[in-house]
């Protein structure tokens, strides 16, 4: 699939492009990546930014495995972070044509026995850009894409525990608080530390719901 822009008054997502490297590296020097973002290579170096930005994106889009975008304020180049969500397992060919993604499997819901489509959502802002809601919007913007074009009819959430940034942000776009348990992936020690987990559904009301943790509420 080729990258689709989405955009409102106050954000524009596009797709990432070289001269973006530069930002990419110096977010990802802040401390607090590693420690949160599970494939992060530690230590980060601006190869990495480099084959994330022309290698890893370009070919998840064209391949509908993962969209990945830019987050950009609506007036200006300028980088600020990146959203990404995964592609469930044969959902791709209702959006992109012949694509198979594999970025999440599909699978039933076990109250009504349907077929669902289960995406993953990630993302992350520069240090200087946190606290100002961007990436409630920007999730805004991508889940309504996602449901509204029939990838997914759910998407998947998660953080390690104590990424309270990540949870806020999560919680104020609707998530539903489903538990904590191990990581769903291996983070690069090989480790599967506690994560809060979240899901949201196509029909869910996005008011900030009950249920979640009293730190993640408390701000």
């Amino acid at each position: 699939m080729r990258p689709v822009e989405l955009s409102s008054p106050l954000l524009c997502l596009d797709a990432p492009r070289p001269a973006d490297a530069a930002l990419v590296f110096e977010y990802c020097q802040d401390p607090v990546m590693p420690r949160y973002l599970a494939r992060l290579p530690s230590p980060y170096r601006f190869e990495d930014a480099t084959d994330f930005v022309t290698g890893y994106v370009p070919d998840a889009w064209a391949g509908d495995l993962e969209y990945t975008w830019a987050v950009r304020g609506a007036v200006g180049p300028e980088l600020l972070g990146v959203i990404s969500l995964s592609v469930p397992v044969g959902s791709a060919a209702s959006v992109a044509g012949p694509g198979v993604g594999s970025g999440s499997a599909s699978g039933s819901d076990s109250q009504s026995g349907t077929a669902r489509r289960t995406s993953s959502i990630g993302f992350w802002l520069g240090g200087a850009h946190r606290g100002r809601g961007l990436m409630v919007e920007a999730q805004r913007l991508v889940l309504d894409w996602g449901f509204s074009t029939g990838l997914c009819d759910a998407v998947h959430w998660e953080c390690v525990v104590g990424n309270l940034a990540s949870a806020r942000a999560a919680r104020k776009a609707g998530f539903r608080f489903t538990g904590q348990g191990p990581a769903g992936i291996a983070y690069r020690n090989g480790t599967h530390p506690p994560s809060w987990k979240g899901a949201l559904h196509a029909t869910d009301d996005r008011t900030p719901p009950a249920g979640w943790p009293a730190e993640v509420v408390g701000a």
